[in-house]
């Protein structure tokens, strides 16, 4: 096994004990406190019916400045984003105000010692729940099984450094392109490329993915 692999291997395992560890004692009065909140601030801003491309400036939608635990979405939104741009382009009435309320009272944000919470984002372990909650069937899906047609969230190591971060995004796979939506976290549209560039670019830092049915 190379290096690379080595830490991210690691890096899955560790997140894997987070949720473990997480569950077994989980804060359901202050998760329920945060989410309340947090809801009352970001479904002011009441984003849904478009994509969320604009993770970083947020020029498009606002959705930077959007809370999610003790900080904001620009620093650690990404998979509430996707799950959120996955269940619209579904077909589903979501909000993100809603996406993150359902991750926060769920108790679904990575919690660390001497870390604020939110700061890492949610365990991407436990997105496959959140989908469930709306009423849709996902299943696990592999890098490769993205290339079919379909509707996937995917999320993946930024490099080969445990500590570099995780992102997540959703996929369209549609007339034989992967469309990512908040992939370059700027900007207001997907991104395409060819499966076979898609492939290349994620087999090797995939952490998860789901596919919705």
């Amino acid at each position: 096994m190379g290096s690379t692999q080595f830490w991210i291997r690691t890096g899955n395992s560790l997140l894997k004990a987070e949720r473990f560890l997480r569950r077994l004692f989980p804060r359901k009065a202050s998760n329920a406190s945060i989410a309340d909140r947090n809801y009352s601030f970001n479904n002011e801003r009441n984003i849904r019916a478009l994509t969320v491309n604009d993770q970083l400036d947020g020029r498009s939608t606002g959705v930077s400045s959007l809370k999610l635990g003790d900080t904001v979405m620009k620093n650690s939104g990404c998979e509430v984003i996707a799950t959120y741009n996955a269940l619209l382009l579904y077909g589903k009435q979501v909000s993100v105000a809603g996406a993150a309320k359902r991750f926060e009272e769920n108790g679904c944000l990575v919690r660390f010692p001497f870390v604020r919470y939110g700061a890492l984002g949610v365990n991407p372990y436990d997105i496959g729940q959140i989908v469930a909650s709306y009423g849709v069937n996902c299943s696990t899906a592999s890098v490769e099984q993205m290339c079919e047609p379909g509707i996937y969230i995917l999320s993946y190591w930024n490099d080969a450094r445990l500590l570099s971060g995780i992102h997540t995004i959703a996929v369209h796979t549609r007339n034989g392109m992967c469309y990512m939506y908040n992939y370059t976290m700027k900007g207001n549209t997907g991104f395409g490329v060819f499966p076979s560039a898609f492939v290349k670019t994620f087999r090797d830092s995939y952490v998860t993915g789901y596919k919705l049915r």
